[in-house]
């Protein structure tokens, strides 16, 4: 269970840090990479596991999402979980301890304390980058709808 402290970090680095981050990957796929986005049975799909699971749960869902065969069509979804998971993998390896400084150097527990402790703090971690990232990915899909509608408008 994570401390008071730890949670308070966590809200901090949302505000500042995640969000940032999160609006930055969904932009970079959707606006320079040209992808899609994400489809909405895929973000109520995210959304639900990331609310309800365990860390890693949570992992292991977007690492299926990532090695699906996706068709040619829907080849975005693919390039999307692939991105999370590099995201969620780095912020698991080196930033929760390195560069958060949410996990302690784990003097007189055992592997197993901190293994759960990092986990709980990485659902965490994790559920709030998502749905920075899922927000966003919302606006976009708004936006790309507007454009699309004023496109045709404009060739009638």
């Amino acid at each position: 269970m994570p401390t008071p402290a730890q949670l308070q970090k966590i809200w901090l680095l949302s505000d500042t840090v995640l969000y940032a981050e999160a609006v930055s990957l969904i932009h970079r796929l959707v606006r320079d990479q040209d992808c899609d986005p994400l489809p909405a049975s895929q973000v109520a799909g995210l959304l639900s596991i990331a609310e309800a699971s365990k860390y890693d749960e949570l992992h292991r869902f977007v690492v299926h999402q990532r090695d699906r065969n996706w068709p040619p069509s829907r080849s975005d979804i693919k390039k999307f979980y692939t991105a999370l998971e590099e995201v969620l993998s780095g912020m698991q390896r080196r930033r929760l301890k390195d560069e958060f400084h949410l996990v302690g150097d784990g003097q007189g527990r055992s592997a197993n304390d901190i293994r759960q402790e990092s986990n709980a703090l990485m659902a965490l971690l994790a559920r709030e980058f998502i749905q920075h990232l899922l927000a966003e990915n919302g606006l976009l899909a708004v936006e790309l709808a507007d454009q699309r509608a004023k496109q045709r408008q404009s060739r009638r």
